[in-house]
């Protein structure tokens, strides 16, 4: 017992020396810097040990959280007008009220702002994909990152698409066959379910529909602007035929006479001889009326409209969508075939030099990337990898308060609103060692 005694008495004395030496050491931080002058975790650790927190002397106040989202221990913050962040609370404890709210107790240690002064605003990282991107890559960040690509590609472009551009040539010219004949193979499985489908879309889509829609409004644009060609063509075409010549021949043809074909064979003249010059002739004013006759129809609000449900209405339906995901997964995702062209194509000793290539030119440029995002021996951790690596290795930072000042001030004296943002937002303060802090 009394060995037992003596271990407690030296645990008790050394934890007295840790923490006088403590308040020691942000005693002497506050009389060598300043509270402004410090780093903002030296001026956490100052107010801390000079009394802010450890004494307790910063005030408690109530507030509303609809979003029953806030837990014990989450932080405040503020911006001062150098654009720096600093901790001045967090929430002490919660309460859920019965209209599916919590009530929060928080600890306050800001005496130049008046609570009722001040507007609550609560962020969250969910640790989602999109927040993970929006951390580490700030617009400024993109930008680096989108110039140092620009100027890469500018420098070794031309060079990179030379070594590629065959590659992926070959590749198409292998494929497309391969992709076709498994294509037709492949409707071929499926022929009776294209039979169904097809018989059900003659019925309610082209029957009920489009063919209505070509005599209401297809129709009349085409005899508006083709109907005048069509007439000039015919009358030319009338003139120059031989009523006489065709006839005989007919009558030749029908005869007992040992040669026969007569009547095809002044067609064939009459085609090659007289018809194509006069469709040459009018081809001008065929292809204008052409041109004119899809403009209208492309600019009729009915075919459109009607042509969209049509659309719709079949992309729609189940039975066709399965056909089509079935069809297409077995002309490029099962195809064997064509895997085996594409993995031939990518593991030859042109693509092994195009790979070389883009390693030598581009490595650097990527380690620069690196450098931005990662951070580097010299400068350290990137603050932005520092906030992730908190969030989704230790599960740190996930939910803060920021406070700024009201353009009104609450006067009635009921608890603040604290409101959620949707907005994108990085944790404000980085908790890692720096240069300043080492020394």
């Amino acid at each position: 017992m009394r060995t037992r005694s003596n271990q407690h008495s030296i645990t008790r004395g050394l934890g007295i020396v840790f923490w006088v030496s403590a308040m020691a050491i942000a005693w002497w931080g506050v009389r060598s810097s300043g509270d402004d002058a410090a780093p903002p975790v030296h001026r956490t650790l100052i107010r801390y040990f000079s009394g802010a927190y450890f004494s307790g002397a910063g005030t408690r106040f109530e507030a509303i959280d609809p979003s029953s989202r806030l837990k014990p221990n989450d932080p405040v913050f503020l911006q001062d007008d150098s654009g720096e962040w600093s901790q001045v609370g967090f929430v002490q404890s919660l309460a859920p009220r019965g209209d599916k709210t919590s009530q929060l107790v928080i600890g306050w240690n800001h005496p130049d702002w008046d609570v009722a002064q001040c507007q609550w605003t609560q962020y969250r990282s969910s640790g989602r994909l999109e927040d993970i991107v929006a951390t580490m890559l700030p617009d400024d960040q993109r930008e680096k990152i989108a110039r140092r690509l620009s100027d890469a590609m500018a420098m070794h472009g031309d060079q990179l698409a030379a070594a590629y551009v065959p590659l992926v040539q070959l590749s198409f010219q292998r494929s497309l066959p391969i992709i076709e004949d498994e294509f037709r193979r492949s409707i071929g499985r499926h022929r009776g379910e294209v039979d169904q489908l097809v018989a059900r879309w003659n019925d309610q889509v082209m029957k009920d529909r489009l063919i209505p829609l070509a005599r209401r409004e297809i129709l009349p644009i085409v005899r508006q602007h083709g109907e005048p060609e069509a007439e000039k063509i015919g009358r030319e075409l009338w003139d120059k035929a031989s009523i006489w010549r065709f006839g005989w021949r007919a009558v030749y043809d029908r005869s007992p006479l040992p040669k026969k074909d007569l009547l095809q064979e002044e067609w064939d003249r009459f085609v090659e001889e007289q018809a194509i010059p006069v469709f040459e002739s009018h081809m001008d004013d065929v292809v204008v009326a052409v041109q004119e006759i899809i403009t209208d129809v492309a600019a009729n609000g009915a075919i459109r409209s009607e042509l969209a449900e049509v659309a719709t209405e079949i992309a729609a339906d189940p039975q066709a969508r399965e056909l089509v995901r079935t069809i297409l997964k077995e002309t490029f995702v099962d195809n064997v075939e064509l895997r085996n062209a594409w993995t031939e194509v990518w593991t030859s000793d042109d693509a092994r030099r195009a790979f070389a290539l883009t390693s030598e030119r581009l490595e650097p440029v990527a380690r620069q990337i690196g450098d931005d995002l990662f951070g580097t021996q010299e400068e350290g951790i990137n603050p932005n990898f520092a906030r992730v690596l908190r969030n989704q290795i230790l599960g740190k930072d996930r939910r803060w308060i920021v406070v700024r000042l009201a353009e009104t001030t609450n006067r009635d004296g009921a608890p603040p609103v604290i409101g959620f943002s949707n907005e994108p937002m990085p944790y404000p303060i980085v908790y890692m060692a720096n240069e300043d802090d080492s020394k």
